[in-house]
């Protein structure tokens, strides 16, 4: 790692040049097969407005990286350089569960913002709480802990053991949340599940954050267990700054969608 410094300060890059004006606190460096320095970059350079005054628009952080990376690839003699998009592939199950979309609406560090995504498997009694209701009825939202816990931002970086380096988790998803029938259109039966949740993590300083869920549910008409759900979760996170000794309040959105479908499951 020093070497690879030395030779970025020193210029010795292919590109021949060493370090000029302000830069991030991040650095890539594309080494070739016998560790020589080829190409290095600020990898996360200051990006700037989003267009310039002209109206044109500003190349984006991903379109630089890729750039950048291009500079490298006939240094280090690759073949058969993909130049194909991958398709997205979201991670999926073989048996019921839910898939939770995540994102972290942060105006400084706009990667929070691209969704994190968990597939977490449910068994029928995991779904139990979530049988169809005959009346107006209230659910302990401690019982859909195994999901709700996924609403969880990444990369914030303070809610970490200062010893282990590990990430806090969810200790405790807290709230009364209300389940109601919500009518049939003579195939499906339908409920909505909302509220206002609390989760806590398990950290020392009982950090807790809040937002409201609103779940549809469908159902048979013969059966009590849910057949699938759709829902979103709309809350506030609050991020401390340690240097500035100061908090933000950050928007905080999910998703949740069931996995293929909850009545299928038969564990």
């Amino acid at each position: 790692m020093r070497e690879v410094w030395r030779q970025k300060f020193n210029g010795n890059g292919f590109n021949g040049r060493g370090f000029h004006g302000k830069q991030s606190n991040v650095d890539l460096a594309v080494l070739d097969s016998q560790g020589n320095l080829v190409h290095w970059f600020d990898a996360f350079r200051r990006m700037g407005p989003p267009r310039f005054p002209g109206g044109q628009i500003r190349e984006s952080l991903g379109d630089y990286t890729v750039r950048e990376l291009g500079k490298a690839i006939p240094e280090i003699n690759l073949t058969g350089t993909p130049t194909k998009e991958h398709p997205l592939k979201l991670p999926d199950l073989e048996q019921s569960g839910i898939r939770v979309f995540v994102r972290l609406l942060e105006q400084r560090m706009i990667a929070y913002r691209a969704p994190v995504v968990e597939a977490v498997a449910l068994t029928r009694k995991d779904w139990k709480p979530l049988n169809y209701p005959r009346k107006k009825s209230t659910i302990e939202a401690s019982l859909l802990k195994k999901w709700l816990s996924q609403v969880y931002p990444p990369g914030v970086m303070e809610r970490t053991s200062q010893q282990t380096k590990k990430v806090y988790q969810i200790s405790k998803v807290e709230g009364d949340l209300t389940i109601e029938p919500a009518g049939s259109d003579g195939k499906l039966r339908y409920a909505l599940l909302s509220g206002k949740i609390r989760l806590t993590d398990e950290g020392p300083d009982n950090f807790t954050y809040e937002g409201e869920i609103e779940i549809v549910l469908t159902y048979n008409n013969s059966k009590a267990r849910p057949l699938s759900l759709r829902g979103i979760f709309d809350g506030i996170y609050p991020r401390y700054n340690p240097v500035q000794r100061q908090s933000r309040e950050i928007p905080l959105r999910a998703a949740f969608e069931s996995l293929p479908v909850a009545g299928d499951d038969k564990t």
